[in-house]
């Protein structure tokens, strides 16, 4: 015996971990209780359970985890040589790659939902031959007619803007291209299959003459129409505004345009559908699919492994209801009885997948995750739901009505990026019902996304203030709201569109209508709020100009008070050093001078000196 996948067998020390880690948990548990009861009451007062109600569970816990991974792990004994000869059908799909397929009004751009429906189309027929071509003004076949459907989704996973040089969309290239590759591949005479995946902006219209030479070579052509015919602008990241501009400057706003591939599918013996409505592709390339010629291909010996994963899905699945029910306490099953049931009928649906049962979702597996959904485990039921669309079988209808829960399980549990994807592959659902709810969760979401934009928060740790120590901080904060307000708007425009989706698709739709109305209301107060920021903000402006003219001000009132200060000290001094040298001396001086003058000399001096100097000086001059 040997194992498809020997790598999964790494995953054995994680049981190894588990019971490591309960025993650590067990030597270590906490025994300070004891101290607060007497030993002589502890056996009458503490009910402590048995120790095979702790052990057992966690021992059929590893096991089930050990056989679980054996399981996965894929076990085989040799292979069987199988000889076939394969039967397929030959289809074309056609992806428009011009810009305007960059447009957000289909989830999450029109080029976006054009790959997930070619992935929808090869999961739908997995035994055809499907080849892939791109197109905007011009065409090119980007992966001819194979039967290697994952080479096949790598290469659309990988499409993008800008593979095909020439702009525009020129649909007549794509039907002339499908022509001479079936022919190149001696399939012309065959009854073969052009998917065309497009807005339908045709820039070039397509002849009879063309659409004429597809009948004739029974070619039948399914066309999808992408987007909406109300239109919205086009996304370019070179552009300063984030917009696409034509070359006057204006914004340009694509719309989606189908008359062209309504005529080609007319004209064709085909079908049109158009995408943004939620309908399903792949139900309508069955229906042609099934007009379509099967064409043999070369015998082919295929080598089938003999599976026996089955001696270790059982094991596992009996250690794990070993586990659940060693686990239940029976005194209260009564109160948790419900609980238990469900986790119950979850693991058996765990393990239904486990050993490859055909699983289809039936009334008591919907039954079953509803409980779940009442009882408060969200984590639990999105996971009962991925096991029921994990089912390959699963019915369309059932399969969108769970994603739809999904979405709505989501959306409780604050993941607004997996509740929007889960959203939108419910609005594949032909019940126009469930169509207008998908489109009114989204707006939901889209709803509280423009209202979280704009709540403003504090770095944790801050401490909150009246308001802004200076005036230019006062400005920043309101430039910071100001950015955020066409951001929220956005976000209600998207709001709006997505209601007035729900409510075309289901007119009575009251919720959608409240809510519309909710978001217009709260779009105007934006405007309003945005108003006032700019009003608030021109005051600051002034008020910041005149506080630096009257800086500047008194900035320079003090510059002349200090230089005429500074004047009039030096003037002082020079005055006084000139009316001293002015002055003859008074006779010898006695002593040194006891202090500074006593104040400015009281009048002019007392007449001429009386008489000669008598004699001359007695010495020198003392001090």
């Amino acid at each position: 015996m040997t194992f498809l996948y020997p790598n999964v067998l790494y995953a054995l020390i994680l049981p190894a971990l588990l019971a490591a880690a309960a025993w650590w948990l067990w030597r270590r548990r906490s025994r300070k209780w004891e101290v607060l009861i007497s030993p002589e009451y502890r056996q009458e007062l503490v009910h402590a359970p048995a120790t095979w109600h702790r052990v057992l569970p966690v021992i059929f816990a590893v096991l089930a985890s050990i056989f679980a991974i054996l399981s996965i792990a894929r076990p085989v004994d040799g292979y069987t040589e199988v000889k076939e000869i394969p039967k397929s059908r030959n289809i074309l799909i056609a992806i428009d790659c011009s810009r305007s397929m960059l447009s957000k009004d289909a989830s999450p751009t029109r080029l976006g939902r054009a790959k997930t429906a070619a992935y929808d189309l090869l999961d739908a027929l997995p035994g055809d031959n499907f080849g892939i071509i791109i197109f905007s003004g011009d065409a090119v076949l980007l992966m001819p007619l194979t039967h290697d459907h994952n080479a096949l989704k790598e290469t659309i996973e990988q499409l993008q803007f800008g593979w095909v040089s020439q702009g525009g969309t020129n649909l007549e290239n794509v039907v002339r291209l499908a022509l001479q590759t079936f022919k190149r591949d001696k399939e012309a005479d065959a009854k073969n299959a052009l998917v065309i995946l497009s807005d339908g902006e045709d820039t070039v219209n397509i002849t009879y003459k063309t659409a004429e030479a597809a009948r004739q070579h029974q070619l039948i052509i399914v066309t999808a129409g992408i987007g909406t015919t109300i239109g919205t602008t086009i996304p370019d990241e070179q552009s300063p505004s984030g917009l696409y501009r034509d070359r006057r400057g204006q914004h340009v706003v694509s719309k989606l345009n189908p008359e062209s591939l309504q005529y080609l599918a007319r004209q064709t013996d085909g079908q049109y559908v158009q995408l943004s409505d939620g309908a399903a592709l792949n139900r309508f390339v069955r229906d042609i699919a099934d007009r379509l010629d099967i064409t043999e291909g070369r015998e082919e010996v295929r080598r089938v492994p003999n599976d026996r994963y089955v001696i270790f899905a059982v094991p596992a699945l009996i250690c794990l209801l070993l586990t659940l029910l060693a686990g239940t306490r029976w005194r209260s099953f009564r109160r948790s009885g419900r609980r238990g049931m469900t986790a119950l009928a979850a693991a058996t649906l765990l393990c239904a997948g486990l050993l490859g049962t055909e699983a289809r979702a039936d009334t008591s597996a919907l039954d079953n995750v509803t409980d779940l959904i009442r009882t408060g485990k969200t984590e639990e039921a999105v996971k009962a739901i991925d096991e029921m669309l994990a089912v390959p079988d699963l019915a369309e209808e059932t399969r969108q009505a769970l994603e739809f829960a999904k979405g709505c399980l989501e959306q409780k549990a604050d993941n607004p990026k997996e509740a929007a994807e889960a959203f939108s592959q419910a609005l594949l659902s032909p019940k126009a019902s469930l169509q207008a709810d998908s489109h009114f969760n989204l707006g939901n979401l889209e709803a509280a996304q423009a209202r979280k934009t704009m709540i403003f928060s504090r770095p944790e740790g801050e401490q909150p203030q009246a308001q802004p120590s200076s005036i230019d901080d006062q400005i920043k904060e309101i430039d910071a709201r100001l950015a955020k307000i066409p951001v929220a708007k956005e976000h209600v425009k998207e709001a709006v569109k997505r209601f007035d989706d729900a409510l075309s698709a289901y007119g009575s739709h009251e919720g959608a209508a409240a809510n519309k109305e909710e978001m217009l209301r709260y779009d105007k107060s934006l405007d309003e709020y945005r108003k006032q920021l700019e009003e608030l903000k021109k005051k600051l402006e002034e008020e910041k100009k005149k506080q630096q003219e009257q800086q500047n001000k008194d900035q320079n009132k003090d510059q002349n008070k200090d230089q005429n200060k500074d004047q009039n000290k030096d003037q002082n001094k020079d005055q006084n050093k000139d009316q001293d040298k002015d002055q003859p001396r008074q006779g010898p001086r006695q002593g040194p001078r006891q202090g500074p003058r006593q104040g400015p000399r009281q009048g002019p001096r007392q007449g001429p000196r009386q008489g000669p100097r008598q004699g001359p000086e007695q010495g020198p001059r003392q001090g």
